[in-house]
């Protein structure tokens, strides 16, 4: 199995990046942050009507409003202040990335959501570095400011490393499917 690792701030075009990708290599889109979400969900009685927690990707398009579901807090807010102050504390820094490996399946996964080394590691340690690439994101005007996430680095471990910079056209398309040919080949 292949894992691509998309790392880069909120809105720099990972999700984006991601779709270009599955649609050129094939695989499917995973998140990292996708147990954590439906968890904060379950937590704050955010329940379909099956009784299960809504899915992961349910506020996406809200997550940086405040909601009266989440007792005020940003979608964001919640999902950070559950995994810093709860699931970390109590399970180490690399919970997510161990409850994500246990689900990976077929021939190539993106995990478009990547912000925390110590999550990546359980996935390489299980798929084997030469089998997993980190591409960073890079957009002009776009941080880590409103996020807990940051860039990381995974050479340490072996893992290929691309940095790719998204100018917000056709460019980042061209260049994206350039590096990932090269390097999937």
């Amino acid at each position: 199995m292949r894992i691509i690792l998309l790392n880069g701030p909120p809105r720099s075009g990972k999700d984006y990046a991601g779709g270009i990708l599955r649609d050129e290599f094939g695989g499917r889109i995973v998140k990292m942050a996708g147990e954590l979400k439906e968890r904060t969900h379950a937590l704050y009685r955010q329940m379909n009507i099956k009784g299960e927690p809504m899915p992961h990707d349910y506020f996406e398009a809200v997550k940086d409003e405040p909601q009266e579901c989440f007792l005020g807090l940003t979608p964001r807010e919640a999902y950070i202040a559950v995994s810093e102050r709860l699931f970390k504390p109590l399970y180490g820094q690399q919970v997510f990335g161990r409850l994500l490996a246990q689900q990976l399946e077929g021939d190539l996964a993106i995990i478009t959501d990547s912000g925390f080394g110590p999550e990546a590691e359980p996935i390489v340690e299980k798929f084997g570095a030469e089998n997993c690439l980190l591409a960073r994101i890079h957009r002009a005007g776009y941080d880590f400011s409103s996020d807990s996430r940051s860039y990381i680095d995974l050479s340490h471990l072996g893992v290929p490393c691309l940095d790719i910079q998204n100018d917000g056209g056709s460019g980042f398309r061209a260049s994206l499917l350039t590096a990932f040919r090269s390097s999937l080949a």
